[in-house]
Order: structure tokens, then C-alpha cells, then sequence
């Protein structure tokens, strides 16, 4: 019995054993399986962490409002009013955060608002003012107006020596250029008491100290009207900017409208004087038409050539001491009489006087009209000589030159071109894995270049050949500083290097280089 006792004990202690091992084994599958449990929580829990946290960029939810802008016809006024909800002239975070709301129509949380913040505060001041919203927003290149123009702004005061608004306004952009001011610090400057609004009296003073002089009464109250759109009494900064911006634009506008209606160089009179045509043929009639009216108008007053037998003058003889007529009458010496040739000195010799005196004529000598004559003649000549041979040389170096620059920048932009292309095709190379080239490909290849290259001399030759079979008669175009002309070839002249064409249209004889030449397409 008692070894069967213990055989019994022995047995529960294996069975006590057994059970142990059981239970830890139980106990370490279940912290195993915990374990896991745990790590695909914490797998979980990093896979949702980055779409907690991951926040939209400052500048993507800007460029959004910028669109809902947009598409809700918004100005920056409207948009920068819209958010200052307590009227303090600045957007604070909040409000900035309740705006986008409204606009975007989402949530966006206070991380992202802060970041828009930092990007839209330039000043770093922890607010947004009209100035730093108008920038930002206009740097998006979405066309969004900064104000609605409900009218024309005066830009005329009462009194003759009242200044414009425009007048005023330039004068102060130049202030503000030469003080290096932004439009942001002018309006600070003229803001006395920091409400970010300019009252009338605040402009008054501060528009005298930029513009060292008094405004009249009648030229601050153009300026405010122009300036104040809606009419309260006030400017604010939105109001001063597009004030401003609106004079720029309109300076702009008539500075592109008058140099639309300057007439470049050359002119068709420039053409025309320059032409081998009036090189050859009217500027030497020209300048012997002047040459013969100065010799005419010296031989007038030198040697009198109209026969005033008859007529009357003052006696003029050899002796000096008068003379006897037919009649017997005497004539004393300096005395009116019918003209005789035999005892008047210079045989009754007139000068042709159309200008002097009530007749025609007068006796031989120089009179007034024949001295202006000869002065507008030779005035005429000078001109003539000193356009035809220093500017009309002058002209047509010019022309050439402009034709080279317009030449080498086209040159130069082709190169630049091509050198982006060759960069661009050398990234795709180092990028592209070495291909393997036959040696085959290579010589068939070279063999094709050279066949382009033969190709290329080819139509050199002929497009030369071209060339040289225009000929007079052959029908052209020319172009000269951008405007083409065509007609005809009148001359060609090899010395200088130039072509005359009888223009289709107008018939006019054109001149110009060679090099200027071209065959119209069909």
C-alpha cells in the first residue's frame, strides 16, 4: 500500500507537472498572440499616423482660394473686406481662417492657416494687410481685379494754375521712386494715426511734405475723388494702390498708342532719297536747277538784257551835265525822261524786277527780289548737295547696319535655341542606356550624311544659280526695316551693292542693298 501510495504521488506530481507546463505553454501562445496583436495595432497606428498629420502646402490652398476668387467674381477689396470681419484695417489668423472657410467652402485647420499666414505675411507682424494681400493675390497671374471702377476719376481741378490729378499723382510716384518708398510705406507715412485709413485732411498734409508745396483747396478735392471710390470720406490702402496702378496703366497706354503712330526708320521719303534712281537722275537736276537760277539772277543785275527804250528814267549820261533833246527842251542831269539810248549810259539796258517798283523792269542793277532770289537759291543748293551726298550715304549705312543687328539676333537666338536643344538631347542621352551600335549602321549612316551634305550643295548651287539669273525685269521683293515691297527691277548697281524695283503699287522707284532682295513665293 504505500507503494502504491507513492507510485500515486509520484503520478500527481507528473500530472501537477504536466498541467504546469500546460498552463505556461498557454500563457506564452497567448502573450505570443498578444504580441502580434500589438504589432498590427502599432502597424495600423503608423499607417494612419502620416494621413492624420500630413497637411496641405500653404501655397496649394492659397492658389485654391485664388481660384474660388475667380470663379466667384470676386475683387481683392471684396475678398480682403469679406475677412476683416472687426474692421481694424488688417486680417488676423482666425479671421484669415474663417475667410478660406467661406470661400473654399471646407475646413482647414488651424497648422494650415498659421502656414498661409507666414506665406502671405511679409512683415511678419502676425496680420495681413490690404498691401501684402494685393501682392500675393496678383502674383498668381489670375487676373483678379484689386478694385471695381464704378467711374472716371476727376483728373481736371477748378483754376488756371491748378494741377492735374494725373500731374499730381506722377509727381508723387517720382518721390516715392526717389525716397526708394513702397507704396505700402508711402500710405503708412501719410496714415497719421495708424487707423489704415487716410482721411482728407491727412492727405493734404502729407501730400504737401512729399511734394515740397501747398495743394490748393480744388486740387485735394479732385485727388481725394479720384482716389476715395466708395464715396466714405476715406482712403484706404486698397484704394491707394489701384489709384495708383490705374495712373500707371493709363501712362502706359499713351505711351504704346503714341509710339504705335511714330513712323520708324526709314520713312518712304528716306527710301525714296536714298534711291539709286534719284542718286543718278534727280538730285543732279536738282542741284543744276539751283546753279542756273543763281547764274540767272547774277546776270540780271550784271548785264541787263531787257530793252527799255521809251520808258522812263532818270537821265544818266557820260559828260554829267544834261542834255538837249530833239525838241530843244533840256533835260538836266538826275531828271525823268523817255529813255534814248544814244546819250543814256547803259543804252537803256533794264533788269528784270517782278518784285521792285510798278514796272517789270527797272534799269540795269541789283534790286531786291533778285537778291532773294539768289540767297533762297544758294540756301536751296546747300540742302540739296549736303542731303544728297552726306545723309543719303548716311542713310542707307544705317539701314545696312540695322539689317546686320536684326541679322546677328536672329543668329543669336537660332544659337540659343539650338544650344537648348543640344542640351536637351545630351540629358535624354546621359539618362538613356548606351545602345550598341553596328558597325554596318555606322557606314550606312555616314554614307547617308554624306549624301545630305552633297544634297545641301546642291540646292546652294542652285538657289545661287537663282541669284544670278535675276536679272532687269525680273519681278522681286525687298525687304527694308520690316516692309516688304515688290515690283519690278529697274537697275542693278554692283559697285554699291544695290537694286532699284518700280514698286507695283504706286509705281515709285525703291532703291536698296542687295542682300535686302528676295524672290516672292507663287
Amino acid at each position: 500500500e504505500e507503494e502504491l501510495t507513492e507510485e500515486d504521488e509520484s503520478e500527481e506530481e507528473l500530472t501537477e507537472e504536466e498541467e504546469s507546463e500546460e498552463e505556461e505553454t498557454e500563457e506564452e501562445e497567448s502573450e505570443e498572440e498578444l504580441t502580434e496583436e500589438d504589432e498590427s495595432e502599432e502597424e495600423l497606428t503608423e499607417e494612419d499616423e502620416p494621413d492624420s498629420n500630413q497637411e496641405t502646402k500653404p501655397e496649394e490652398v492659397f492658389k485654391s482660394l485664388g481660384e474660388a476668387i475667380v470663379a466667384q467674381g470676386m475683387t481683392i477689396r471684396e475678398v480682403f473686406e469679406a475677412m476683416d470681419t472687426d474692421l481694424d484695417g488688417r486680417i488676423s489668423g482666425p479671421e484669415l481662417q474663417k475667410g478660406i472657410e467661406d470661400l473654399l467652402g471646407n475646413q482647414i485647420t488651424p497648422v494650415e492657416t498659421m502656414a498661409v499666414l507666414d506665406l502671405l505675411d511679409s512683415d511678419s507682424d502676425g496680420n495681413i494687410d490690404p498691401m501684402e494681400l494685393i501682392q500675393e493675390i496678383e502674383s498668381l497671374n489670375l487676373g483678379i481685379k484689386s478694385d471695381r471702377v464704378t467711374a472716371t476719376p476727376k483728373d481736371v481741378v477748378d483754376g488756371e494754375s491748378d494741377k492735374s490729378v494725373s500731374e499730381i499723382i506722377e509727381e508723387l510716384l517720382e518721390v516715392i521712386d526717389e525716397q526708394d518708398l513702397t507704396l505700402s510705406n508711402a500710405f503708412g507715412d501719410m496714415d497719421e494715426d495708424g487707423d489704415r485709413m487716410i482721411t482728407r485732411g491727412e492727405l493734404g498734409s502729407k501730400l504737401s511734405n512729399f511734394l515740397n508745396y501747398e495743394l490748393s483747396e480744388s486740387e485735394l478735392d479732385a485727388i481725394m475723388d479720384s482716389m476715395d471710390e466708395n464715396s466714405d470720406g476715406n482712403i484706404d490702402m486698397i484704394e491707394f494702390v489701384t489709384s495708383i496702378e490705374n495712373h500707371e496703366d493709363s501712362i502706359s497706354s499713351i505711351d504704346d498708342e503714341e509710339a504705335e503712330t511714330v513712323k520708324t526708320f526709314p520713312t518712304k521719303w528716306h527710301t525714296r532719297f536714298m534711291s539709286k534712281q534719284w542718286h543718278d537722275v534727280f538730285w543732279p537736276l536738282i542741284h543744276t536747277g539751283l546753279v542756273i537760277m543763281i547764274i540767272a539772277a547774277l546776270a540780271n543785275g550784271l548785264f541787263p538784257f531787257v530793252d527799255g527804250e521809251g520808258g522812263t528814267v532818270e537821265l544818266e549820261t557820260e559828260a554829267g551835265d544834261g542834255w538837249m533833246n530833239a525838241d530843244g527842251k533840256v533835260i538836266d542831269e538826275g531828271k525823268a525822261y523817255p529813255c534814248d539810248p544814244i546819250v543814256q549810259v547803259g543804252e537803256c539796258k533794264n533788269s528784270l524786277t517782278p518784285l521792285s517798283g510798278d514796272a517789270s523792269s527797272m534799269p540795269g542793277g541789283f534790286y531786291l527780289d533778285g537778291i532773294f532770289l539768289m540767297l533762297l537759291s544758294t540756301i536751296g543748293l546747300i540742302g540739296s548737295l549736303y542731303t544728297h551726298l552726306v545723309l543719303a550715304p548716311s542713310w542707307r549705312a544705317r539701314v545696312k547696319a540695322m539689317k546686320e543687328v536684326n541679322d546677328d539676333k536672329a543668329d543669336i537666338q537660332e544659337s540659343l535655341e539650338d544650344g537648348d536643344e543640344i542640351e536637351e538631347s545630351e540629358n535624354e542621352e546621359e539618362t538613356d542606356e548606351p545602345e550598341v551600335v553596328d558597325s554596318e549602321e555606322v557606314d550606312s549612316e555616314e554614307v547617308e550624311s554624306e549624301g545630305e551634305e552633297h544634297d545641301d550643295d546642291l540646292d546652294e548651287e542652285e538657289s545661287s544659280s537663282e541669284n544670278d539669273e535675276l536679272d532687269i525685269g525680273s519681278y522681286v521683293g525687298l525687304d527694308i526695316d520690316g516692309e516688304e515691297y515688290y515690283g519690278k527691277i529697274v537697275e542693278f548697281d554692283d559697285d554699291e551693292e544695290t537694286v532699284t524695283i518700280a514698286e507695283e503699287e504706286s509705281g515709285d522707284e525703291i532703291t536698296a542693298y542687295q542682300d535686302e532682295m528676295f524672290v516672292p513665293e507663287d
